[in-house]
């Protein structure tokens, strides 16, 4: 019985095309999900002829599909009408479309072709064949897999064989969370970008956390293996600009206060009818906040991130003031009911008691003292006692009550930080210019590499940062 011809729209796939790619193209030509594995979905088309194997991570697909070349004179495995590995490790076969087979006939399939039967025997000999090949070539190739599910009936009635090679899931998945650096180094990058997105319909659920928790892992061991001339130098051409810390994601982490200071932010900014947000770089926090005041102000002393400010939070009617450090807050005495800040570089408590109103408010959420001084002792070598009582909270408490400022609330957080290769840190001290001032590449060169050794000998380097919440009231 000769084979269905292949779709048209699978002449259409980019070369790169990815598991999800695949996806949302066969489901807009019409297809349909008809089942789920725990390592691939499966996709009907229209006409209920073929079936799409699509796999995100697959390294046994090439076997199995060569399987099914090999063995498609004798009969007894689907016709495949096109194999593609997919970028990332992922996998796509497109077959004639199969129905379950009984139990019990599917267990005397199998019986006859461990024999094997003569008529079986050329596809004995061809399994063999390729599983020998796949447990020479894959690290975690399994052992055959002789499920009675795995022998199907096709649209003419004859049983067939498919997916009898598996990868030993269990252990693959346990050295990558063992032995992340063993693992990136056994499996390239490309071949199993998508790993943590298999469906593991039947062995799962696989929770969100514990998927990101592993690739989080396996992207610092890549990073790892990056030289780290080359971390540095991409660190040091990337965009440092605004208040965002979108490209530290996976390369370092800081726990955050308990309070919650976007929460109680949200809140404020939405009572308030006049409100002034300090040093809002590129109002990333700010523009957070569902809604605003009903006059909101926010000041900037750096162009760039006030240009971006005026960006984002200009079509939200917000009023961006360009203001150099230490200037007059550009608001009449005694007219906002609301003055926040986030990390302020250094409140000016007698100019905020100024613009606040009788009873207005005062949120803040401040850099403490010492704060990553591990990370900047590394560089400049040991602090003073003056450097280390900066920013302490009952200082700045103590500045506040003298401007005539009633402290409402002050509450105080000591916080891990991890940086998780040398690239992150080139990072974060071009953009917090204040850690260590002189900060360049090719000055703190020797700094940086032992930084990077410390890191792929210890897997990170941790610090502490400080923060405090503290509340005023006018």
């Amino acid at each position: 019985m000769s084979a269905p011809p292949l779709p048209p729209v699978l002449a259409t796939l980019d070369p790169e095309a990815t598991h999800r790619e695949v996806e949302e193209l066969l489901l807009a030509a019409g297809w349909s999900r008809c089942g789920a594995g725990d390592w691939a979905i499966a996709l009907a088309s229209p006409d209920g002829e073929l079936a799409a194997r699509i796999s995100p991570f697959d390294p046994v697909g090439p076997f199995t599909a060569r399987l099914y070349d090999l063995a498609a004179p004798s009969d007894p495995v689907p016709r495949l009408l096109a194999h593609r590995r997919l970028a990332g490790g992922g996998d796509l076969q497109v077959m004639e479309r199969l129905t379950e087979a009984p139990p019990k006939e599917a267990e005397a399939f199998l019986e006859s072709l461990s024999r094997p039967d003569p008529a079986l025997a050329p596809l004995a000999e061809v399994v063999r064949h390729v599983h020998d090949a796949a447990l020479r070539e894959l690290p975690w190739c399994g052992p055959l897999d002789t499920n009675p599910s795995n022998v199907m009936r096709a649209a003419d009635g004859h049983l067939v064989l498919i997916d009898p090679f598996y990868a030993d899931g269990p252990n693959l998945y346990a050295m990558a969370e063992r032995s992340p650096d063993l693992f990136v180094a056994t499996i390239p990058e490309h071949q199993r970008r998508f790993l943590t997105e298999i469906p593991l319909t039947e062995s799962g659920p696989w929770p969100a956390a514990e998927r990101n928790t592993l690739r989080e892992r396996l992207e610092q061991a890549d990073r790892r293996r990056v030289p780290a001339q080359q971390l540095m130098a991409e660190a040091a051409a990337a965009d440092v600009d605004g208040w965002g810390f979108g490209w530290l994601e996976g390369r370092a982490t800081e726990e955050r206060p308990p309070w919650g200071y976007s929460r109680l932010l949200a809140g404020a900014v939405a009572a308030a009818q006049v409100a002034i947000d300090l040093d809002t770089g590129g109002g990333e926090v700010l523009d957070r906040c569902p809604r605003l005041a009903a006059q909101q102000h926010v000041t900037e002393g750096w162009a760039p991130n006030a240009a971006r400010a005026r960006e984002r939070l200009g079509p939200r009617g917000v009023i961006v003031h360009e203001v150099a450090p230490g200037a007059r807050i550009p608001v009449e005495d005694g007219t906002a009911d609301l003055v926040t800040s986030r990390h302020p570089v250094a409140p000016d408590w007698p100019e905020i008691a100024r613009v606040l109103a009788p009873g207005g408010e005062y949120l803040g959420q401040h850099v403490g003292p010492a704060s990553a001084f591990e990370l900047i002792e590394h560089f400049i070598g040991p602090t003073t006692a003056a450097q280390r009582r900066g920013r302490h909270p009952e200082d700045e408490a103590e500045g506040a009550r003298a401007a005539g400022l009633e402290i409402v609330e002050l509450r105080t957080a000591r916080l891990r930080m991890e940086f998780f290769d040398v690239g992150a840190v080139v990072w974060i001290l071009r953009k917090c210019v204040w850690w260590v001032p002189d900060f360049s590449v090719e000055r703190y060169s020797e700094e940086l590499l032992a930084m990077d050794a410390l890191i792929r000998r210890e897997g990170s380097f941790v610090a502490h940062s400080t923060r405090h919440l503290l509340r005023a009231r006018a």
